[in-house]
């Protein structure tokens, strides 16, 4: 009796032991990364740039493989609207709170050894440990235009943890709203891990240091900014002449980070050159974006006003002179001029007379 007794209490013990759970492997290096994903994570309308994979944007975020780079993309300049999907069907298997909102990390049901973590997460509702989410589940929000919305994907391959670009891991289908935005390939948003041992980054701790790439090699800008609406304020004779100017860019871009620019285009008689209004009143000479002063610099919204000229001047020597207002997307003059050329979200808005 006592025996059977204890040969039951020794099932159940096995019974109630949890059982090891052995993760699933896929070697990327061997059979590539599969696109298996077609449900985008964000509303791209909302985004207007994005950090290449291997960049310095942000911070050190790398792997069991490579070191001192980020290996994720950041995805400019979502705000607390901004919707956040699930973009796998799969099980989470970590959830916490960040700085600044939820990071969930979900493992795909189809690709067992894929995880995609997602940062910044405003939930709608709690999530748990253990839930399982349909592809395309709305999980939430960006928490908020303190911090860019991120995402990276973890891959455990028989040799270590391994990260991968996400945009590896899109479909056709999945890719077609970057690609209908100027984005050709996904190779675009990948920085080669041999173009980046040839020029690594520093590091100390998670922080990058003594940085000497271009920042705008890093990132890579989507297109479909449409123009603003200028209206110029012509006030006096033109001998005596004060010129005021209201932009207002369109809506899906209010709240976002850019940058105002104020362009006087002189006709081809007169030279053909462009000037820029900077934030002081003075005009310097356009050449590139690589200094390219904004008129203001900040978030965008309606009404932007442009002091032109804000003293009574003479204006009949500039005879022909076209002004332009534009915008760009971006945290830099620089980005924020590249992205206006790109999406040309510039209108001419007064010819002096």
């Amino acid at each position: 009796m006592q025996a059977r007794l204890t040969a039951t209490l020794l099932l159940l013990q096995l019974l109630l032991v949890p059982l090891a759970v052995v993760a699933a492997t896929y070697d990327v290096a061997a059979l590539g990364v599969p696109k298996f994903v077609s449900t985008n994570y964000i509303d791209i309308s909302r985004i207007f740039a994005l950090s290449r994979f291997r960049s310095s944007a942000g911070h050190d975020y790398s792997d069991d493989f490579e070191h001192c780079r980020s290996m994720k993309h950041y995805f400019m300049f979502p705000d607390a609207n901004t919707v956040l999907k699930a973009p796998v069907a799969g099980t989470v298997t970590r959830i916490f709170d960040e700085w600044a909102g939820t990071q969930v990390q979900i493992t795909s049901s189809v690709q067992p050894a894929f995880t995609f973590i997602l940062f910044h997460v405003n939930l709608a509702k709690p999530l748990l440990l253990g839930d399982y989410v349909q592809e395309g589940q709305v999980l939430g929000t960006h928490i908020g235009t303190q911090t860019y919305s991120d995402i990276a994907v973890g891959v455990n391959t028989p040799g270590g943890y391994r990260l991968v670009s996400y945009f590896e891991t899109l479909t056709d289908a999945g890719f077609a709203p970057f690609k209908a935005r100027g984005i050709a390939d996904p190779g675009q948003l990948i920085i080669p891990r041999a173009e980046r041992d040839a020029a690594p980054y520093q590091c100390s701790g998670q922080d990058f240091i003594n940085l000497t790439t271009p920042a705008d090699s890093e990132y890579a800008s989507l297109n479909g900014s449409l123009p603003p609406t200028a209206t110029p304020s012509v006030i006096g004779p033109m001998d005596q002449q004060r010129i005021i100017i209201a932009v207002s860019p369109p809506d899906n871009v209010y709240g976002i980070v850019g940058s105002l620019f104020v362009a006087a285009w002189f006709p081809a008689s007169s030279g053909g050159n462009i000037y820029l209004l900077n934030g002081s009143g003075g005009w310097v000479p356009f050449r590139n974006c690589s200094y390219a002063p904004a008129y203001q610099q900040g978030q965008l919204f309606t009404n932007m006003g442009a002091t032109v000229i804000g003293t009574p001047t003479d204006l009949r020597p500039y005879h022909g002179v076209v002004l332009y207002a534009g915008y760009g997307i971006g945290s830099t003059w620089e980005s924020a001029c590249n992205n206006m050329l790109l999406n040309k979200s510039f209108v001419p808005v007064y010819t002096l007379p």
